[in-house]
């Protein structure tokens, strides 16, 4: 009998413990699963339910030169078996809590202003309370709670970004007295506009010997050009790099090996892989701005727009024109659910065709006044290094297009990483890299293969450059770089080469112009008040 009424009071205490969780006529919900101990708590505003995990992380993120704390830092926690994730905001004392199922976890830290960390390839973990028999005096068996293990303290310290640019080039190039004056007038113009240090680099030079103790011998060899950069590296710590000159200049690596594998992956990232691990090393931007052979008048335009730019205050991304073979579909491609399938227009999504080049295309005029006037240009379909095209392979933007079109008023961002093979280049004949910043474009960002586009890069970069997410506004490399480790972390380790192959013509360093935020900003705020 005494069991029994045992037994009853244990089963009342159970239930009223439900009432702690739940509203009256809610019934809580619990996981079944040991390892995603959850209860479900009715929502004051809709029947989704939020979901409370019984396993957390906390901890702090500062400044590790100052040991400020960080306030707008995204936390973010990825569980190793499913790669999924948790994330936080670090509140004005650079703290955070995360609450999270049991498991073993990475960790990501993300700011606009900081190197972003991360704690993989190593996990830790985290186990939801349990119980277990302890034996105690006189071999009395109880049974006691374990909660120890439900929370792990997680600080972080974070580097500030990059104050370095490194203007870095070869004997190849072609030198004249324009190139000196756009090189002197950058590194003079970035110090004052954006407190940056830049440093103008020839490899093979005895300048270069004396100043860091590298010295290229033969410009021709990637592997000694890397092998420089990072005896560079750890006098200047990470760094802007950016490349002048095509690649009769500054080769640009076709063959690498990932994970004991070899890959065709023509692109700039392997010049700072230094550990050589697939993944471009923390804090680093690659950039170039290249030329055909080894002349330099189009490094010239491009450093004497990136000049425009900083003495302005940086791109604008408004007004800006896609340019689709399916304005329909999900983004990136197009606009999604807003558009129909036969609009030739919608929102800021232009059908090709009829708009582009192509004998069938009615627009075309139209096109090149669109490119002429919008800060943002997005290219979609089939690509090449000196083509857009249909699904068909028809062509509706071809390098010779450039011209057509006025690049040099607004200083537009165009981007092609939806499309394959837009980065590269030919070494003696015009491509996209080469002849949008000679045009006046402010960056191209594309990629160099047809591997596909990482879908996290994909989705963040918009927001990243245009500071419409939550992280606000990245310097348009940061933004590149970062989601490419990021998209490998979140990932796995498959998405290496997808990542390695997007590049970036332009100077790295260059953000959006914030009066342009401000200014496009304001009716929505007129009709808020």
């Amino acid at each position: 009998m005494k069991k029994s009424s045992a037994h009853l009071l244990a089963l009342v205490a159970f239930l009223l413990s439900l009432t702690v969780f739940t509203a009256a006529g809610a019934p809580a919900s619990f996981d079944k699963t040991t390892s995603e101990l959850a209860v479900a708590v009715p929502s004051r505003t809709a029947d989704a339910r939020a979901v409370i995990y019984p396993c957390a992380f906390e901890g702090r993120v500062t400044d590790e030169e100052t040991g400020d704390p960080i306030p707008g830092v995204a936390v973010t926690f990825l569980r190793g078996d499913d790669r999924r994730s948790w994330t936080a905001t670090t509140g004005s004392s650079g703290s955070f809590r995360v609450a999270v199922p049991e498991g073993s976890y990475s960790y990501i830290t993300a700011h606009r202003d900081y190197i972003m960390e991360s704690s993989s390839p190593e996990l830790v973990s985290v186990r939801a309370p349990y119980t277990k028999r302890v034996r105690g005096a006189g071999g009395i068996v109880r049974e006691i709670t374990v909660t120890s293990e439900s929370m792990r303290v997680i600080d972080v310290g974070m580097e500030p970004r990059p104050r370095y640019v490194l203007l870095v080039t070869t004997s190849l190039l072609r030198d004249t007295a324009a190139l000196e004056d756009a090189v002197d007038g950058y590194i003079e113009t970035v110090d004052r506009t954006d407190g940056l240090d830049a440093r103008y680099i020839v490899l093979d030079s005895s300048q270069c010997l004396r100043d860091y103790g590298a010295r290229v011998a033969d410009p021709t060899d990637w592997h000694e050009i890397r092998d420089a950069l990072e005896t560079i590296s750890e006098e200047t710590g990470p760094a802007y790099i950016i490349l002048l000159g095509g690649e009769a200049v500054v080769p640009r690596p076709l063959t690498v090996t990932i994970d004991g594998r070899i890959w065709y992956l023509p692109t700039d990232a392997w010049y700072v892989d230094f550990d050589e691990d697939g993944v471009v090393d923390e804090g680093f931007v690659v950039s170039r701005l290249a030329d055909l052979s080894t002349e330099s008048s189009g490094i010239v335009a491009a450093l004497e727009t990136a000049i425009d730019l900083h003495e302005s205050g940086g791109y604008g991304l408004r007004p800006e024109v896609w340019f689709s073979t399916r304005c329909w579909l999900s983004p990136p491609i197009g606009l999604g659910d807003a558009c129909d399938e036969g609009d030739a227009s919608c929102g800021p999504c232009r059908a090709t065709p009829p708009y582009g080049v192509c004998d069938g295309c009615s627009m075309r005029e139209e096109t090149f006044d669109l490119i002429s006037n919008s800060d943002y240009v997005v290219f979609m379909g089939h690509g090449s290094p000196d083509s857009f095209s249909t699904n068909d392979r028809v062509p509706i933007f071809r390098v010779e297009n450039v011209e057509d079109a006025d690049l040099a008023t607004n200083h537009p961002v165009i981007t092609g990483y939806v499309s394959c093979n837009t980065g590269l280049l030919y070494r003696d004949r015009q491509s996209f890299g080469t002849e949008f910043l000679r045009a006046g474009a402010a960056a191209f960002v594309a990629r160099n293969t047809e591997q596909g586009t990482p879908s996290h890069f994909a989705a963040l970069f918009p927001d990243y450059i245009s500071g419409t997410g939550p992280q606000g506004t990245y310097r348009i490399g940061d933004a590149l770089f970062e989601l490419m480790r990021e998209s490998v972390l979140r990932a796995g380790d498959s998405e290496k080469p997808a990542a390695a192959q997007l590049s970036i013509y332009g100077d790295p360093t260059l953000k959006r112009n914030p009066r342009e935020m401000l200014r496009f900003s304001r009716p929505a705020m007129k009709a808020i008040m």
